[in-house]
């Protein structure tokens, strides 16, 4: 009964600290960990799990290699050497395998579907493989690949050997026919004067019959030519040589790679040159293979090479199908997991390697930081590390007091992690600092819809989102770089496109044409006689349209006056209201640390210098917009010169810059106030903290007894230490930013109105220069306009897409990052904290390289 009223108290507080999680991070606690030596191993394999500690490294004063686990890391590495030779030899037997083009792969599928079932249990029991037991089988299979590769190599070279002596034998067949009738008149010293001229040195030993010498071997086809010109050179002549190509291109015995050769013989005569001719033949790569001089041993030599190929061709395929068979089953399925076993294990030492080593109590003290709601989870899987490695004595975990600043943490999903890493792109926030990414969820879409709203140019941005999003599952981690981008940020997409189509509808847009949904307002009359210009007239004068910019705007001579000063007022009211909020984000910052006199000091004075300038100008905008200024002898007051008239001679209030009673005694307050928040935000703070400096060292006492008085509050340090000038010239500092800032600031988000305007004009330029004026051409012909509206259409959805999907999305994006980064996180937003990064097996890829 406890426990079931208890569970709701405990889901409420859960679902409490998950959305506060989000404002604020995580409340952090420094904890120290004393692990036995025998569960330590199985211990930071849990918290690996957990993802919840980031340890300490207790032990920064020693190298690598002067810490306790240095061994098993270096085993490690070993392992992991052995892994790559591994996959090196994958990918030499997957590039033949395409070359042969499943040849193989059949074989190989068989062998495959044999062993399916042993190696979906190994996988099944694959935790229980110990790593001695991985090492060991690492051994024999590099053994078993080192072996087999050599003796595959030596078979490789005979093989390719063979194929040489038959091509050579075939080759030298035809040679031997050929010029038999002629070397027996060189050889009879009867020479001839068709083919080849011999020297008279050649001619006189000829005459003496002398018998020729041959040699017959293999040289690649592209060294040839050059071959025989050195040939040539080096004999000077004295020799006869025939060659003959091989039509397929053919292995090399030494270097494995397949290339064109050819089959050569050269006759010669004396020691000298057939030295010579060895030579050059060795320098050149030729392969030299021993032929019988009969056509009967010749004929003989050749059937015993081509036996000898037969049988040798045997051996080769059955090495293939069992090297492939501990290649791709054995070693190809397993690898993933093998690779995974060994960076976890890596891992683990070299995160015990940052623990320090208590040889009294014989345990490992480990230090780190941690949620604190993260603390019970940490116990439990300590205690069942300890009970799984049959330990006997538990481990233990201690909350440690510490002044240092823990590690940022905020709890993010897929939705909210993009937002995350563009606040934190910026600066990662100071511990417990409010978080800019729980308002940048809407202002940050918001934003971007201002400048990039059209109704048509939205709903592809949100179709493009949307794909993402429905098929997130299947293009995880199937996508390029750019690609990979996006998808990290398709809800931020969504919600960007989805508010496109929101203001597009406000502007009343969709690709520059007017949706004319509720039916317009205006009417243009019947045109006069050489008219120059139509005005239109209201239907209804207590009618406004009922959603956004009436449509009788579009394509009027004075729309783009009417948008332009729609749009930067809007965009004066929107950097009002988002300054204002970065404020008092200031605000809940300054009340959550305690930080009174800032909240006096500093947000007052400038929540009003703030809301008297530029809050007033805002006001002014809305008044004017809700008042109708028909029936005003001077018509409607230019709100820019209200405001300069209201800063250059605030006694005085012109008649033509007058919108409602009591505004000249407003104007003159505003400015008198405005005028005091400066010196309040210059002098308030630096004047108090040195009056309680004083009444400090007043009431501090003399001798050892000042050591005991120790001030508690670093922010507001009114010590012994206290500076006042390096604090007044700090506030100095931060007083003109701001002033400056706030004017500055404002004016920056008229890039709200600019990019807008842009966007609405370029889309209108695209559709009339581009698909309306090539319809044109073709009036009269219904052919020709089918294809200019072809023609036209291509153009524009080409330009369309390039241009104003691409790029200005792009730029829109650029600036709506900017607003948030420069004018509203600069309002309360420090971003010098410290990044919380867990111990996880999630990042085993930054643990490969260690």
């Amino acid at each position: 009964l406890k426990e079931q009223k208890s569970s709701p108290n405990s889901t409420t507080a859960l679902l409490n600290r998950k959305m506060g999680s989000i404002f604020r991070s995580e409340p952090m606690q420094l904890v120290q960990l004393f692990i036995q030596i025998e569960a330590a191993p199985d211990t930071v394999e849990g918290l690996g799990h957990l993802n919840c500690i980031q340890f300490k490294d207790l032990n920064g004063h020693l190298s690598a290699f002067q810490r306790s686990f240095v061994n098993q890391v270096k085993r490690c590495n070993e392992m992991e050497r052995k892994l790559r030779f591994f996959e090196t030899q994958l990918t030499k037997e997957q590039e033949i395998i395409l070359e042969e083009r499943g040849l193989t792969w059949d074989n190989v599928d068989q062998e495959s579907q044999k062993i399916d079932e042993l190696e979906r249990s190994y996988d099944e029991n694959f935790k229980t493989v110990t790593f001695d037991d991985l090492e060991r089988t690492f051994s024999e299979l590099e053994s078993d690949l080192i072996s087999m590769n050599t003796n595959q190599e030596a078979l490789d070279r005979n093989y390719n050997e063979l194929i040489e002596l038959k091509h050579v034998l075939t080759k030298d067949n035809a040679f031997f026919s050929e010029v038999s009738d002629r070397i027996e008149e060189i050889e009879g010293g009867l020479l001839g004067q068709n083919q080849l001229e011999l020297s008279p040195a050649v001619q006189t030993h000829a005459s003496r019959s002398v018998k020729l010498g041959f040699v017959t071997g293999v040289l690649a086809r592209s060294k040839f030519i050059t071959f025989e010109r050195v040939l040539w050179r080096a004999t000077r002549g004295n020799l006869f040589m025939k060659h003959s190509d091989i039509e397929e291109a053919i292995r090399d015995p030494h270097t494995g790679e397949s290339v064109q050769k050819t089959v050569f013989i050269i006759y010669f005569q004396g020691e000298r040159a057939q030295q010579k001719i060895k030579k050059i033949c060795e320098s050149f790569g030729a392969n030299l293979y021993s032929c019988p001089e009969t056509a009967r041993e010749r004929k003989e030599f050749l059937n015993e090479a081509a036996q000898r190929l037969d049988d040798l061709d045997k051996v080769l395929k059955r090495s293939k199908v069992h090297r492939r068979r501990i290649l791709l089953v054995n070693i190809g399925r397993k690898i993933n997991l093998w690779k995974d076993k060994v960076l976890r294990e890596k891992a683990i030492y070299h995160t015990m390697n940052m623990f320090n080593y208590d040889t009294g109590r014989k345990c490992l003290i480990a230090e780190g930081w941690c949620p604190k709601y993260a603390t019970e989870q940490i116990i439990n899987s300590m205690r069942k590390a300890t009970e799984t490695s049959g330990a006997l004595v538990p481990s233990i975990l201690a909350v440690v007091p510490t002044h240092d600043e823990p590690p940022t943490f905020f709890r993010t999903d897929k939705f909210t992690s993009a937002y995350q890493n563009i606040v934190d792109a910026y600066g990662v926030a100071h511990y417990r600092e409010a978080n800019p990414a729980v308002f940048t969820l809407i202002t940050f879409p918001f934003l971007f819809a201002i400048m990039f709203g059209d109704f048509g140019h939205g709903i592809i941005l949100t179709l493009f989102g949307a794909y993402f999003v429905a098929r997130e599952k299947k293009l995880a981690g199937n996508l390029n770089e750019m690609l990979q981008t996006a998808f990290d940020g398709r809800y931020m997409i969504l919600l960007m496109g989805i508010f496109s189509i929101v203001t597009g509808l406000l502007y009343n847009e969709a690709f520059s044409i007017p949706l004319n949904i509720f039916g317009s307002n205006w009417e243009y009359p019947e045109p006069a006689h050489n008219a120059t210009s139509i005005t239109a007239h209201r239907l209804n004068e207590h009618r406004a349209y009922e959603f956004g910019v009436d449509p009788g705007w579009g394509g009027s001579s004075n729309g783009l006056a009417f948008y332009n000063s729609l749009k930067m007022k809007m965009s004066i009211i929107f950097a009002v209201v988002h300054m204002s909020l970065g404020l008092f984000m200031g605000l809940t910052n300054h009340i959550h640390f305690g930080h009174t006199l800032d909240i006096l000091a500093e947000f007052v004075p400038q929540i009003l210098f703030f809301w008297c300038l530029f809050g007033y100008m805002s006001f002014l905008i809305l008044f004017k917009w809700g008042t109708d200024w028909s029936q005003a002898p001077n018509g409607a007051p230019f709100l820019l010169n209200v405001m300069i008239q209201m800063f250059l001679s605030p006694p005085t209030l012109l008649p033509e810059n007058t919108l409602f009673n009591g505004q000249h005694g407003l104007q003159v307050f505003l400015v008198i106030l405005a005028v005091i928040c400066v010196p309040w935000m210059l002098l308030a703070k630096p004047l108090i903290m040195r009056h309680k400096h004083k009444i400090y060292m007043m009431s501090v006492p003399t001798g050892d007894e000042e050591e005991e008085h120790v001030n508690h509050d670093p922010h507001h340090d009114v010590g012994a230490d206290f500076d006042f000038g390096e604090l007044f010239i700090k506030q100095s500092i931060h007083t003109i930013e701001f002033v400056l800032g706030a004017i500055s600031n404002t004016a920056s988000y008229l890039r709200l109105w600019a990019l807008s305007l842009a966007h609405s004009e370029l889309s209108i330029v695209f559709w009339e220069r581009l698909f309306i004026t090539l319809i044109s051409f073709g009036d009269g012909n219904v052919g020709a306009q089918w294809f200019l509206m072809f023609i036209g259409f291509s153009a524009w959805a080409g330009v369309t897409t390039g241009v104003l999907l691409m790029m200005e999305s792009l730029s829109a994006f650029l600036h709506a990052l900017r607003l948030h980064w420069v004018e509203f996180q600069n309002k309360f937003y420090k971003g010098d904290g410290i990044q919380f990064i867990p111990f996880s097996f999630d990042n085993l890829v930054e643990v490969e390289d260690i």
